[in-house]
């Protein structure tokens, strides 16, 4: 069987990632995944017989070395993030981001540039929580100031990336993305728990409504990654994929509410408690537009419409529970509890 191209993704099992696998996929490429345990690839059943996944934790730089040389892959794609972590006054958080996931980024260039088949690039993802409070709309030129160490995590590794540049034989690409939503997505995240919500007719408290983020759907983060792929890029390009719009909270609460079809009564508003993160995340796509002739296509209104039809066929409905659930948005791939 012919393929395009032999394509490796780590993070494929998650909202995103199984997107860009499914997307791979339809373009005739041969999909290689690296999954933590067979219990994390939930996002990929669809998949399941297609692509080929490798089970193993990217902390293990042998497994990951031995990946990427039995693999040989024509394009990397590293997707892979963790989770939040708790705060604590030992800064065990602040050990755990540094110390594993930018560890992971250099065991993986690593292991990319010593094999006898480079790939012809690395593209990682980022957040526009990256640039924190840094001028809006947020331009990849701008020095980075990032208020939470998820976003700083992140900034170093895309730093640690440039200064490697030099000594790699493909060029490595940071794709900043604005905040995802889309079908599949986890209800841990604000958009999916209102649909849900209001879909159940619960009641939904917006803690932040002032706050303002730059919403992107995933079919359009895809098509921009693929992109990426396929278009010559600078040696450590940095790209945000952005719609450059940045709605309030209470803009995207109506909006879903109106889809819907729910009562207005079920979704209240908090008095902006304080801030956890940047209070305004919107990123300039124009580098994007000029690199890779990419802008985002589908608008809020149509993405969320979109949205509700697929949680209408595709998820169950909880029932209405006695608390009120409260929701901010503040990690870099969409909003969290």
């Amino acid at each position: 069987m012919h393929f395009e191209r032999r394509i490796l993704i780590t993070g494929g099992a998650g909202f995103v990632g199984s997107h860009l696998v499914g997307a791979c996929l339809a373009q005739g490429h041969e999909v290689h995944v690296i999954v933590r345990t067979p219990e994390r690839a939930e996002h990929l059943r669809r998949s399941a017989g297609v692509i080929i996944q490798h089970e193993f934790d990217l902390r293990s730089e042998p497994d990951l070395r031995r990946c990427v040389r039995e693999v040989a892959p024509e394009v990397v794609y590293h997707l892979a993030a963790s989770p939040r972590r708790p705060l604590d006054a030992a800064f065990t958080d602040a050990r755990s981001y540094f110390g594993e996931d930018i560890q992971i980024v250099i065991s993986l260039l690593s292991a990319a540039a010593q094999s006898s088949l480079p790939p012809s690039a690395v593209i990682c993802t980022g957040s526009l929580a990256e640039y924190g409070l840094a001028p809006r709309p947020y331009r990849e030129d701008a020095r980075e100031a990032p208020v939470t160490l998820y976003g700083a995590g992140m900034v170093a590794a895309t730093h640690l990336m440039a200064a490697l540049q030099p000594r790699l034989p493909f060029p490595v690409a940071t794709a900043r993305l604005a905040l995802v939503y889309g079908p599949g997505q986890s209800a841990d995240y604000f958009v999916p728990a209102l649909v849900d919500r209001c879909l159940a007719g619960a009641r939904f408290l917006v803690r932040r409504p002032d706050d303002r983020r730059d919403l992107i759907h995933v079919d359009d983060v895809v098509a921009a990654l693929t992109q990426m792929a396929n278009r010559p890029l600078p040696g450590a390009a940095v790209v945000n994929i952005a719609t450059g719009i940045a709605p309030t909270m209470r803009e995207v609460a109506r909006q879903v509410v109106e889809a819907t079809g729910a009562d207005p009564g079920l979704v209240t508003f908090g008095r902006n408690s304080p801030e956890d993160g940047a209070p305004d995340l919107r990123g300039s796509p124009d580098r994007a537009a000029r690199l890779l002739g990419w802008r985002a296509r589908i608008s809020l209104t149509d993405g969320i419409r979109r949205l509700v039809a697929w949680h209408r066929e595709h998820v169950d409905r909880p029932g209405d529970r006695p608390t009120i659930p409260r929701w901010t948005e503040t990690r870099g791939m969409g909003a969290t509890r």
